[in-house]
């Protein structure tokens, strides 16, 4: 499996691409459309209609920005966390309307829950409910690739912020105190900023050894 990046909007949030064959998985396309679809029509193949998936870790602006014009483009379909299926077509609660926008995306294909499985040919990618960023917010994980996409849950030498609208920094506790819980050697992808491991984030953040 294949995972390329690109930094886009002026919150600078990872937009990850990850390529399996003809198979796609465009995780968190948050903004300048042009720049994520650069980097999907960068592959040899990037399939046919059907074979692109668009999955958020959450349901912020920063993070969706660029649900629609993937979307259009490839016929992909889209998935959410449950709880965070509704503000995506909230400006208020996405956070669109204090950045002067109007952006909604209406057409939610698929509502993830806890536990739940995203498949990109051979590998599976367990959903993680993890509020407190956001009620709806979720991990990817994937053992196979000892990887995991952590959206704004936890970040190199930080985690989420709850003083946003929906946030909950109990939550965010619980949220972390699980996410201990999984294999050091674990590496996260975020949302924002570098890729680091588990045992790193663990080593400097008692919230994860809670």
């Amino acid at each position: 499996m294949k995972v390329d990046s690109v930094v886009v909007g002026s919150y600078h949030a990872n937009c990850y691409v990850l390529r399996e064959g003809t198979a796609t998985i465009v995780v968190d396309p948050g903004d300048e459309p042009a720049e994520v679809l650069g980097l999907i029509d960068s592959a040899d193949d990037v399939g046919s209609t059907g074979d692109v998936q668009i999955v958020a870790s959450h349901c912020h602006c920063d993070h969706i920005g660029a649900v629609n014009e993937v979307a259009g483009a490839y016929g992909a379909s889209f998935a959410v966390g449950r709880e965070d299926g509704h503000a995506v077509a909230d400006p208020h609660l996405s956070g669109f309307d204090e950045e002067g926008r109007d952006y909604r995306v209406e057409k939610v294909d698929r509502l993830l829950d806890d536990g739940d499985e995203i498949a990109l040919g051979p590998y599976r990618f367990r959903v993680i409910s993890t509020p407190g960023h956001t009620p709806g917010s979720i991990c990817l994980y994937c053992a196979e690739l000892n990887l995991m996409f952590t959206g704004d849950t936890l970040f190199a030498n930080g985690i989420g912020r709850t003083d946003f609208i929906r946030g909950d920094a109990e939550a965010m506790r619980r949220t972390c105190s699980r996410l201990g819980t999984y294999p050091d050697s674990t590496i996260l992808l975020p949302g924002h900023g570098p890729s680091t491991r588990l045992g790193v984030e663990k080593a400097r953040n008692p919230l994860l050894r809670a």
